[in-house]
């Protein structure tokens, strides 16, 4: 399965961003794992097909009401599959 991986900079930490995405990306169906970087970014691992990728992005994109989103960071990379996704804290 092709895996994505998010850098996601801005105003991403302390406003509900990764609890917001993690929960979209959860109900869309896709496998994966968002957490916090140390230096106020937001890291994200997606798995799904083409349709919930492009969907999942848009929640990427827009976050909650509180967030800026700045700049995302997208490349495919080589990863076992998720069983899941995983909010991490």
């Amino acid at each position: 399965m092709t895996t994505f991986h998010y850098i996601i900079s801005g105003k991403v930490q302390g406003v509900g961003y990764r609890f917001y995405v993690g929960f979209r990306l959860e109900k869309l169906g896709v496998k994966g794992l968002v957490r916090n970087l140390e230096n106020g970014d937001v890291e994200l691992f997606m798995q799904g097909d083409e349709e919930q990728v492009f969907i999942g992005e848009k929640y990427i994109k827009m976050g909650t009401p509180w967030s800026k989103v700045q700049n995302i960071e997208k490349e495919m990379v080589e990863m076992k599959e998720f069983s899941k996704f995983n909010i991490e804290y």
